[in-house]
């Protein structure tokens, strides 16, 4: 945790130097007009301030407009809306945010254009399956100073998180919304088959054997789901067993790893307990024991009334658990002006406490990734499952994206596998076309 060290050395220097104590419905607006460059037009804010700081007097704050893009076009869009409303109605900086939403794919088309034309928005939220090509532009500026302010309770974030958005040295975004991934079970087919609805498998070795009890062909009925066009699955069965897709920096490929043939010669034993043909409507149908899924299939197991259980997922004896966390940022251009930023700080801190943190997990169902948040959650075994991973857990591919890999290497190799094809054979060759992938 090299960064968190460094910005907590920095907070402290700070505090001392100070003497204190320190997850679609749409928007209204989804024109998507980009705002009038602000380094053209900035704040009198921050000038306001310091003179009001010079002359001992208490801080007032020029009416200003921030602009804000995501792509939180869901459900969960409307619960995003509703709480940049409460900031608008009782904020004191007289601070009015402006929110465009829009598809992600839409977001990533015109947002490095408005960068390049200087009239980007002046904070955004962006994932980290989107994040390398910004870094590697440059487009976003370093927002480390945010741990900094003596009206931020650094301590209160999972530390593994406010490392998952540090990209060497720069600290691209500070937490909005964290998700991973989970092992879920249906209770009453556990309790059909003569096991304790009660007690999820401990080991991945546990869960492989049970999917083999759980399968009942002659009812439609299966132990897991291995689906040959999504990377979630076959992914976590490699953490399991200690592998992966590359080595740590993201230089050398590893796809064709001891770990990686013994993950693929259980991955061979789980297809066979799995539906051949799968979709969403797959998890929730109320045939499928176990399987490997993100949060957002909870309200349809719910509106189906499944009776399931949710754990993290399980790794081999002796294997140290992993798992892949999708992070989510609040991030700021680089054209966006300082007297704007720290306007932009405002909204990011108002996000980051307690109250607001707990109302976004009760509402859009994703885990708590505030300390203080979490707590709220003691008595919820649910919501401490969900954030259990988060303290663990890795973006897959971060440099390199995990989508031109999956693409590319581990769907083709899936197939051929379960075809009968040589497993070591089958993954010395995709290794070498993820090695010509990776920068």
């Amino acid at each position: 945790m090299k960064k968190w060290n460094k910005l907590l050395a920095l907070g402290m220097a700070f505090s001392m130097t100070l003497a204190l104590t320190a997850c679609s419905g749409q928007s209204a607006d989804t024109s998507g007009e980009a705002a009038e460059p602000q380094s053209a037009a900035p704040s009198t804010a921050a000038s306001d301030s310091a003179d009001a700081s010079e002359a001992g007097e208490e801080k007032t704050y020029e009416p200003t407009t921030l602009t804000f893009w995501n792509g939180f076009t869901s459900t969960d869009g409307e619960v995003l809306q509703q709480i940049v409303d409460d900031f608008n109605a009782s904020n004191e900086w007289n601070i009015t945010i402006e929110m465009d939403v829009m598809p992600w794919a839409t977001f990533n088309e015109k947002l490095p254009a408005a960068i390049a034309a200087g009239n980007a928005p002046d904070f955004v939220l962006c994932s980290s399956g989107y994040y390398a090509p910004y870094v590697e532009a440059g487009s976003f500026q370093d927002v480390s100073d945010f741990y900094e302010l003596p009206e931020v309770n650094a301590d209160d974030f999972d530390k593994n998180v406010v490392d998952l958005l540090y990209y060497d040295d720069l600290c691209v975004g500070v937490p909005m919304q964290m998700v991973s991934h989970y092992f879920y079970w249906d209770k009453d087919l556990y309790e059909a088959a003569g096991l304790d609805p009660e007690s999820p498998p401990e080991t991945f070795e546990e869960l492989v054997e049970n999917a083999k009890l759980l399968t009942d062909k002659s009812k439609n009925q299966y132990g897991f789901c291995v689906p040959v066009n999504n990377n979630v699955t076959a992914q976590y069965t490699m953490y399991a067993y200690g592998g992966g897709y590359v080595n740590e920096d993201e230089t050398e490929a590893v796809f064709n790893s001891e770990e990686n043939v013994k993950a693929f010669e259980t991955l061979k034993t789980l297809y066979e307990c799995s539906p051949k043909d799968s979709d969403d409507n797959t998890y929730i149908s109320g045939q499928l024991a176990q399987f490997i899924n993100g949060p957002w299939i909870i309200n349809g197991l719910r509106e189906n009334e499944i009776n399931y259980g949710v754990k993290a997922v399980p790794a081999c004896t002796g294997v140290e658990q992993d798992a892949a966390v999708i992070p989510v940022g609040f991030s700021i251009p680089k054209t966006t002006s300082e007297e704007h930023k720290e306007l932009v700080y405002k909204f990011v801190n108002y996000w980051n406490t307690e109250e607001i943190c707990t109302k976004w997990t009760k509402e859009c169902g994703t885990p708590a990734y505030l300390l203080s948040a979490q707590a709220n959650f003691a008595d919820d075994p649910q919501t401490l499952a969900l954030s259990e991973p988060l303290s663990y857990g890795h973006i897959e591919c971060k440099l390199n994206g995990v989508n031109t890999i999956s693409t590319d290497g581990l769907y083709p190799a899936m197939e051929e596998i379960f075809a009968g094809a040589d497993i070591k054979t089958t993954l010395d060759k995709y290794n070498e076309v993820i090695q010509g992938i990776l920068k």
